[in-house]
């Protein structure tokens, strides 16, 4: 009974895929047939228009034909078969061509005035110059009479974490004592002079390149209080720093402002030196032992000294003063003849200083 009905099932189904393959199959037939018939239709005006354009295109592509085998040599181009018969310019002319009887086939050209404005209009196709002008950078060949040298540096403040980048690029025509020249550049934030930052040495260049970059930690209430030095040197044969001159940038918040870096440059400067004192100059040395923590100091000369009309009297007042110490009682010569005692120990260091104004007890 089982057997019996499979088979009847199994009858049911293939009768069924039978008639879904033969209505398939008559689809596709008539499909196929529709693609290779067609239906001949009678004249219509649009259709003769047609045709009488067919034949026209026709003699326009003989006579364009004929017109490019006799074109003369010179013309770069062909010209269409509707616009023959008129009077055109040759490209190299600096005249404008026939503007055509129809708007429609080309737009009227408009006379070009070079030194017109850029708002004014002009024939499609120019160009202007002035849009194309590259500010010239005079900043490697202006260098005006004197100049002691130039100074390229990038500064950059990171205000979350509170430091001051600062990148030393390169200097351009340091007069050096001679061609033989060893120069380095410090680095220090103003007012303190006591921790600087040091660059390589370059040796036999009086145009180095640094590329290098220092970092200062300072805060956001106090860096725009401060100024950036840079102090060029030549180190001689003995290591002696002679100074060639300084750059000081005081530090903006226009500068610093953006947290991404800025690249300057700046001519150096002679180191300022201190008027002339109308009570005197003084010259001494100081050396300090830190072995035998002994501090030494030698007066060597003094000169314009305000002195009484009276020289027979011995005198007993006081002419005048000068401090020298760290950072927390000088500043300026004062505080550089400081440090560089500290920096050479059992060296006495020399320097003038002027005397500034008594002071009554």
């Amino acid at each position: 009974m089982a057997e019996q009905l499979a088979l009847v099932i199994g009858g049911i189904v293939g009768g069924l895929l039978l008639l879904l393959l033969i209505g398939v199959s008559c689809c596709l037939w008539r499909k196929f047939c529709a693609t290779f018939t067609y239906e001949e239709l009678p004249e219509t005006p649009a259709m003769a228009t047609s045709a009488a354009s067919s034949r026209q295109g026709d003699r326009l592509c003989q006579l364009h034909t004929r017109t490019q085998l006799s074109r003369p040599s010179g013309v770069p181009f062909m010209v269409p078969p509707s616009f023959q018969g008129r009077d055109w310019v040759p490209l190299h002319s600096k005249e404008l061509s026939q503007a055509p009887q129809d708007p429609c086939l080309a737009p009227k050209l408009l006379p070009h005035n070079a030194s017109s404005n850029l708002g004014a209009a002009c024939v499609m196709g120019t160009i202007n110059p002035e849009l194309y002008k590259v500010p010239e950078d005079t900043s490697e060949t202006d260098f005006p009479d004197g100049c002691l040298g130039r100074l390229w540096f990038s500064v950059e403040y990171q205000q979350e974490a509170e430091r001051l980048l600062v990148g030393l690029i390169k200097a351009r025509l340091l007069q050096a004592p001679s061609e033989t020249c060893s120069l380095l550049v410090k680095l220090c934030l103003l007012p303190d002079e006591r921790r600087f930052l040091q660059s390589k040495t370059k040796r036999k260049t009086s145009s180095p390149h640094f590329d290098e970059h220092f970092i200062f930690q300072v805060s956001c209430k106090s860096v725009t209080q401060r100024v950036l030095k840079f102090s060029v040197y030549h180190v001689d044969r003995q290591r002696k720093h002679q100074l060639l001159g300084q750059v000081l940038f005081p530090l903006k918040n226009e500068i610093l402002a953006g947290d991404c870096h800025h690249i300057f440059w700046r001519d150096l400067e002679a180191k300022n030196l201190e008027p002339p004192s109308e009570f005197g100059d003084l010259q001494f040395c100081l050396s300090y032992n830190d072995y035998l923590s002994r501090l030494t100091v030698v007066v060597l000369r003094a000169k314009g000294l305000q002195l009484q009309e009276d020289r027979s009297v011995v005198r007993s007042h006081l002419l005048g003063r000068v401090v020298v110490g760290p950072y927390m009682y000088t500043r300026g010569r004062e505080l550089e003849h400081w440090d560089e005692m500290l920096s050479k120990p059992k060296e006495l260091v020399k320097r003038w200083h002027a005397l500034c104004g008594p002071t009554e007890p």
